[in-house]
Parts: structure tokens; sequence; C-alpha cells
């Protein structure tokens, strides 16, 4: 009575202290989250901060590092040009043109006079349009040998500023005497700034001592062309700081606030003579909002919090109210609820024992003595011992789980055994338990457990076992227990010289049932299955499921004689086929579902399960060609097909053996038609089958693995012709192309293979060419350049082949030191005909052209597309209409020095597939 005055005690402090703690809450995780955001804002920018730091340092670096091999190149040049040198002017052009390949950021190497005239240059054209007028005005000026002087930036070519770099020329007298200088590539240092560019409101500037912008990105050519503008006011600020590195903020003209890092270039060691500033800009707009999204979502998500939590708080005081009313309810409830406790723990039949280990005595719980059919004293008066009630089998387990808790005291005992019930049927117990007492010596003593009829769980676990045999749906054998039953038939019919058969039955159109109907429907429709196969089969049979709506049927004792063996088998697939073939009815649905029924007989020869089953499965596929709703038998002459290839592949392991491949060679010709070089194309002189094309053999060789050696001969027998072309001067001149395929090429010792042909056969790597297709380009794009690289190096070219078929990407394409781009055939077939081919055709052409490229079209078969090709700028040519792929004996070489192929007409379309 007290308890419940007490709780009727006027609530106001509890609720006010609930209230004071939520507020204490709120407040908490405001501050919190506050604390949060703007740790995150401090910590976006900073981070903004480092990154355009490293950015412009990465830039500083890249600049400084190339201006060093500018001024080490106009040193060469200067150096070669002093009076006393023995460099002609060949020689010093030859000098020009390779420093400035060396260099990809130059544009072009000059020589001028002290009036600015261009003297020499690396391609002699002296093209006027490389010259500015400021620049030309300053040359005279030019006297101190160690300064390198910067241009300003000058517009030859609208939207494209150049700038120059330049070391004076002195004379005896110390006067100067002109200039070298070197034209840097816009466009290099366009992507060099670009790459530190990051976030698309992001721009970047080189700015000279004078405040002139050399170079900004993004392009902003009318900035640049306005020489009279004011110096940048964080420029400004910048140099007034007298700092290397500053970090600003402010607004531009225009208003932006923007975040600009500045980085004063050392140049150490270059002599520039001007300094030059680095600059990053980003909108801090952009850059505050990512904290901004967070603080509007941390601020909702706190609103919510605070509603909620209020809410439920609102909800707690007026359950509690609802709580205190029934309190009273609740005491009368918990001792029905003790009760049905203890119901419970009757219910769950949890029996208790205890082991007087000492005594060897053990007693046991009414619970425990029920679930054996014995009453309490019985069990308890000592007469039975449980040892004598443990079946004998499950006895060394239950001293094996004793023994491993005795160990080890921390594990408790556990373990299933089988134990005589009184009616004397066995019953699955699953007994725990645990040392209780142990003596001063740690002896065990006593020990108290559990014990738990399992029986259930056990039968359960029989029926598991059960479905790792037998399909679950149907409850027909699945493929294990069919695989066993088919080695031991195979064994029985070797034994006793009887046949047996093997029938595979496939629903026709099972799927669109399944589709339509529902999978629901589609396993009543093969629980069905399942009940008529096993219907028009006798009990020794098998009928199994594999899976899906495919069945399998074993069958055994067919008999002796074959014919009599498959009229048996064929009279179960008769049966099979009219049992499948009737109406099922499904939820008031009529369905009709055929089968195809693929059958294999089997006998005294040996065979093997796999066989037998693909044999099945390949009669059950000839069944489903035939029209389905029948059964084929297996018919040997459907492994011809695959002797075929392997007796193909096994052939082809012996040809290079037996000295059977060819090389034909396809002349590669230039506008004039004169022959500059030929495609190496294998062929196989077959000692039965006569000439096979490579259409037949290679993918095969790309299957089995045997294309690495190929390749490797094809290699071989190439280089060896160009040696025997070396010996004569109308064909020492000639190229040789190679296909190398993307297996033989991605060998880890192809690098190492090819320089030990060309090492040991003695051909000129220069007139080698590999020809690569652009699927090599998809994996491991650093792999292909190394070994690339490595081959250019020893004079090996390269050319990719079939362009513009695969799926390579241009950013690719310039970073492979390759010489040749060849035209797929299909592009030249189609250009007379599409406009689209046409336009691919012509942009490949100025693709290569652009990147130094030669360009080979292949496929050409008519004087109109040749005449097509030579107007499109293309001058080297291959196909049917200057020379069909032809051994080395029927290949035209004039006695005058060169090779010519007379265009001739296209050719039949037989010799198309050998042309290959």
């Amino acid at each position: 009575m007290f308890v419940r005055q007490y709780k009727k005690l006027p609530a106001f402090r509890t609720v006010a202290v609930e209230w004071l703690m939520l507020g204490f809450v709120l407040v908490l995780s405001g501050l919190l989250i506050a604390y949060f955001v703007w740790n995150e804002r401090g910590l976006l920018m900073a981070s903004n901060v480092e990154r355009m730091r490293l950015q412009t340092l990465i830039i500083d670096e890249n600049l400084s590092h190339q201006l060093e091999g500018v001024r080490s190149a106009l040193d060469s040049v200067r150096d070669t040009l002093r009076a006393g040198g023995n460099c002609a002017v060949e020689c010093r052009r030859t000098l020009l043109q390779s420093l400035k390949r060396a260099m990809p950021g130059v544009r072009a190497l000059l020589v001028v006079d002290r009036k600015g005239d261009i003297v020499m240059s690396d391609d002699d054209l002296r093209d006027s349009r490389l010259d500015d007028h400021d620049y030309t005005s300053r040359v005279e000026r030019m006297r101190d040998p160690d300064t390198m002087y910067l241009s300003q930036p000058y517009e030859n070519t609208p939207g494209i500023f150049n700038i120059k770099l330049s070391l004076g020329l002195t004379g005896a007298d110390g006067r100067n005497a002109g200039a070298v200088s070197a034209i840097l590539n816009p466009e290099y240092f366009d992507a060099v700034m670009r790459s530190a560019l990051y976030a698309p409101d992001m721009n970047s500037a080189i700015t000279e001592d004078s405040g002139r912008r050399i170079l900004f990105v993004p392009a902003d050519p009318a900035a640049m062309r306005n020489t009279s503008a004011a110096p940048d006011p964080f420029f400004v600020r910048h140099q007034a700081s007298r700092r290397a590195e500053t970090v600003l903020d402010g607004a531009t003209a225009s208003g932006e606030q923007r975040l600009v890092v500045q980085r004063t270039m050392l140049l150490r060691g270059l002599g520039l003579d001007k300094t030059l500033v680095v600059s990053l800009g980003r909108n801090q707009a952009l850059i505050a909002s990512g904290w901004h999204s967070m603080a509007w979502t941390s601020g909702v998500a706190w609103l919510v919090f605070g509603i909620t939590s209020s809410g439920a708080l609102l909800l707690v005081q007026r359950r509690r109210q609802v709580l205190d009313d029934l309190a009273a309810a609740r005491e009368d409830e918990q001792a029905a609820a003790a009760e049905k406790v203890e119901l419970a723990l009757n219910g769950a039949n949890l029996g208790l024992w205890e082991w007087n280990m000492g005594a060897d005595r053990t007693t046991v719980d009414g619970r425990a003595a029920a679930m054996l059919g014995y009453t309490l004293e019985e069990l308890n008066a000592g007469a039975l011992n449980w040892r004598d009630m443990v079946k004998p089998d499950d006895m060394q387990g239950i001293e094996a789980a004793l023994a491993a808790h005795l160990a080890d005291s921390s594990r408790s005992f556990e373990a299933e055994y089988r134990l005589r019930h009184r009616s004397g049927h066995w019953i699955w117990v699953q007994s725990r338990g645990r040392v209780v007492e142990r003596d001063a010596d740690g002896k065990p003593l006593r020990m108290l457990g559990t014990r738990m009829d399992i029986s259930a769980r056990k039968l359960a676990e029989a029926e598991i076992a059960h479905l790792a045999f037998y399909d679950g749906l149907t409850n027909l054998p699945n493929r294990r227990l069919l695989l066993d039953r088919l080695h031991h038939a195979i064994a029985k019919t070797a034994r006793n010289n009887i046949h047996g058969a093997v029938l595979f039955v496939d629903l026709d159109n099972f799927k669109s049932l399944n589709d339509t109907m529902g999978h629901d429907m589609g396993d009543r429709l093969l629980e069905m299955v399942a009940f008529r196969l096993t219907e028009v089969t006798r009990e020794t049979d098998t009928v199994a499921r594999l899976g899906g709506d495919e069945f399998v049927i074993l069958l055994e004792d067919l008999g002796a004689d074959q014919q009599q063996a498959m009229g048996n088998a064929a009279a179960v697939a008769g049966k099979v086929l009219d049992s499948l073939s009737r109406c099922y009815t499904l939820d008031a649905h009529e369905l009709r579902s055929t089968p195809s029924i693929g059958v294999v007989l089997f006998g005294a020869e040996h065979h093997t399960i796999n066989d037998l089953l693909r044999q099945a499965d390949m009669a059950m596929y000839e069944a489903k060609a035939a029209g389905r709703a029948t059964f084929r038998f297996f018919d040997p002459h459907m492994q011809v097909a695959l002797d075929a290839s392997a007796t193909l592949e096994a052939d082809l392991r012996f040809a290079l053996q037996r000295d059977e491949l060819r090389l034909y060679y396809q002349p590669v010709v230039d506008g004039s038609g004169r022959v500059t070089g030929v495609e190496a194309l294998l062929r196989w002189q077959h000692p039965q089958r006569g000439l096979i094309a490579p259409g037949e053999f290679i993918p095969q060789a790309e299957k089995s693995g045997l294309i690495v050696e190929l390749g490797d001969w094809v290699l071989a027998a190439a280089c060896r012709q160009l040696v025997g072309w070396s010996a004569t001067a109308d064909s020492a001149h000639l190229t040789m192309a190679v296909n190398v395929s993307a297996r033989q090429f991605r060998q880890p010792a192809f690098v190492d293979q090819v320089l030990a042909v060309l090492e040991r056969t003695g051909a000129d790597p220069r007139l080698l060419k590999l020809e690569l297709t652009e699927s090599m380009l998809l994996t491991d794009m650093d792999d292909v350049i190394a070994k690339m690289t490595t081959l250019k190096a020893h004079g090996v070219g390269f050319a990719l082949d079939d362009f513009g078929t695969g799926y390579s990407s241009l950013s690719y394409l310039k970073l492979l030191p390759i010489d040749q781009l060849k035209i797929d055939r299909s592009f030249v077939h189609d250009m007379l005909h599409t406009r689209h081919a046409s336009s691919i055709v012509r942009a490949i052409i100025t693709l290569a052209y652009s990147m130094d490229l030669a360009v080979v079209a292949e496929g050409v078969e008519t004087r109109e597309q040749w005449s097509a090709l030579e107007a499109f700028g293309c001058n080297a040519f291959q196909g049917y209409l200057f020379g069909r792929a032809v051994p080395l004996d029927e290949l035209a070489v004039l006695p005058d020095g060169g090779a010519y192929c007379t265009p001739c007409e296209l050719l039949p379309a037989a010799m198309l597939d050998m042309s290959i």
C-alpha cells in the first residue's frame, strides 16, 4: 500500500528532471554539431590549400625541368656555332633537328642574326611567322652570354601564343652576333598546366615580374592580347609580400570570391632574365559548398532529433501514468506468469542429472526419468547403471567428450548418443554438463548437467542426408546418385556382357512456360513429369533429375544382343515420349509439353560416364534439330566434328617438324606502283589436304596455344628471307611486315625471342615491321609500351593493323612508339559507297600524318579506290589490285633496282580467302 501511495506522489520533479536532461542533450548535441561543421570547414579549406600548393609545386618542377632542358639545348647549339668548330651547315641543322625531337615542349629551334633574321632553323624553312617585332628589336641587346632571355607572348596564329627563350651570341669583340632561340610549344605547357586543375572552377596562370601573363588556363586570348591591362591584384599582393609562396583570398574585378595560391619559381642556374610566378585559383563559394551542405544536413537532423525526442518524452510520460495504473494488475499477473514459466520448462522436456563421480552414482529429475519411460524411483534407486543403457556404438564418443572436458575445465561436456527406452527402442539424447566440485588435488567429484530428447532432430538430419542424393522437388535421384549408379551399371554391363542405355530427356519450350505461367506452375509440371517417368519405367531403372528441365533415365539389363537392346531402349523412349506428350491439367489449365530424347547404348566396350552423358546430350540436340517431340540414338558421326578438330590440332603440332608451313608474300606499293615491301602471310601445305588457308587453322592454333610456336617460326623465316634479299640490290630495300598474335606478344620472353632471331639470322631490324592489332592495347598498356620501346630502340618498326575496327583510345595512340597505321580493308571497300566510310578513311590519313606516322591502305581492289586514296593523301597501298599473296618464286622483282606491281583486274572471289 505504501508503494502505491509513493508512486502516486506528484511527478513534477521527475518530469522537470527529464526535460532538463533533454534540453542538456539538445544543447550539447547542437554544440557538437557546430564544432564538427566548423572543423570540417577548416579541414576542407586546409586540404584545398595544401592540394593547390602541391599542384603549384608540381607545375614549378615540371616547367623548371623543361626550361633546364631548353637551356642545355641552347648551350649545345651555341657551342657548335662558335668559331673553330668542325660542324658544317648540314651537321648543325641535324643537331637542331635532333635537339627539337628530344624536347616535346619545343616547337622550333632557330639561329638568328643581330637583326633578328632567321639564319638557320631545325627544318630550314625560314618561316617569318615564327618571329615578332618585339623579339627582333631585343636581339642586339642580348650581350650577356649567361643570361637566357624570355620573350613576351606573341600571336602568330589566332588564339595561339608563342614564347621564345634565347641565348645571345657574342663575337670576338664582345658585341652581339645574334642569338639561338627555342620557340616553346604552347600546347605542351597548356597540358602541364591543365594537369594541375582538379576542379572545373579552377584556373592557372604563369605571370612574369612585370605583371604580364605568359600563359593562362583556361585560355583567354582577349586577356593575353590586352597588354595595357593592370596586373592581377592577387599577383600584386604576392609581389608585395616578398615571399616565395602565398595563399591569398579576396574578390576579383568581377566580384567573385577566389582562393589563390601563388609560387615564385626558383629557376636556379637558368640565368633567366625574368621572374616567373605560378598561380592556381578556385572559387571559394564552390569550396564552401561542401561544408554548407553538411551544416544544413546536420541542422535539419538536429531539429528532427529535437522534435522526435520531445514527442517521445511526452509519449513516455503519458505511458508512465498508464503503467502506474496497471501496476497493481501486473503484480497479480506475476504469480500466474511464474506458473506459466514452470509449465514452459516442463514443455521443453529438459531433464536434469547429477553424477557423483566418486561413488559412480547418478540421479535424475522427473523429466529425465520420463524421457526414458521410467519413474523417478526406478532410476534413482541405483539398480540401473547408466552405462548399460547407452548404445555400445556411442560409448566411445561419450568417453572422448568427457576426457576433453576433464582435460580443459573451460569447455563444457557435450555429447549426443542413444539410450535404450524402457520399451526397448533407442532414443537420441543430447547431454551437456560441467564439473561443479573437485577435491583438494583437483580430482573431479561431482558433475551437473541436462539431457534433452533430440530424436526429432536426428530424424530431420536423416532427411537432409536423403536430400543430398535426391532432388528436393521431384524426390528423384539427383546427379550425384545418378553418377554413382551409372558407374556401377557400366561395370556390370562390361562384366556380364549385356547392354544398357542412357536416355537424356529435355522438355521443349519449358522456359517459355516458366516465363508465362510462373515458376510455381513450372515446378508442378516438373513434379508431374517425374511421376509419369517413374510410371513408364521399371523399378530397377533409375530416373534422375539433373537440374532444370533435364532428366536422365538409366536402363539396365536390355539384353546381350545390340539390336535387341536398341529395340528395348526405343520402346522405353517411345513410352516416355507418349506419356510426356499427353496433356497436363494444372489449375484448370491444360498444358502440353513435349520432350526431346537422346539415347545412347553402352555395353562390353569401354565407356566413361562423361562420354555417355555427353553423347546422350548430343543425341538429344539432334532430336531438337529434327523438330522436337521425338527421340534420336547417338550416331558416332556426331563425334566426327569433334574428332576433326582434335585431328587438326594433332597435325598442326607436327607441321613444324615436317616443314609443312609456307610463307606467302603480298606486296606493298607506293603511289607509282613501286614495291616498297611485303607482308608475310602464313600458309600450311598439308600432305593430304593440300594448301590450307590460315582461316582454317589459326583459330585452332590460338585455342591450343600453338600460335606461339607458329609465330616464332614465321618471324624466323621472315628474317631469313630479309637476309636473302639483302644480297641483291634489286630487293635489299624491301621491308617485311609480320603479324604478331596477342598471345605471342604477351609472352614474357617475347622481346628476347625477337632479338635472338635477329641476332641469329643477321637480318636488318630496320627492315622488319611487326603488325599489332588494337585488341592487344586493351590490357596491360604499360607492358605493351615497354616491349615496343625496347624493340624500337633496336630498330624494329611497328604497324597498327586493321586500324579503326577496334576500341583503343586515341589517348593511348600517342603513347605507342608505332611507325605506321594500316587502314582496314572494310573502310577501303565501303568508302566509294558510303560517306561515313570515306570520312573515316580521310580522318585516319590526316591523323597519321599529324602524328608523323606512315599510313597504308589495305584491300585496294579497283583503280577507283586507288585514285580516291591518292586524292586523300595516302601514298602506300596493298591489295588485289597490285597483287595477291604469292610464294617467293612468284614475287616479281625487276632488274633495274626496283620491284613494281602493274595494277591487275579484281581477282575472283575464290582467291580472296587464300590471300588473307
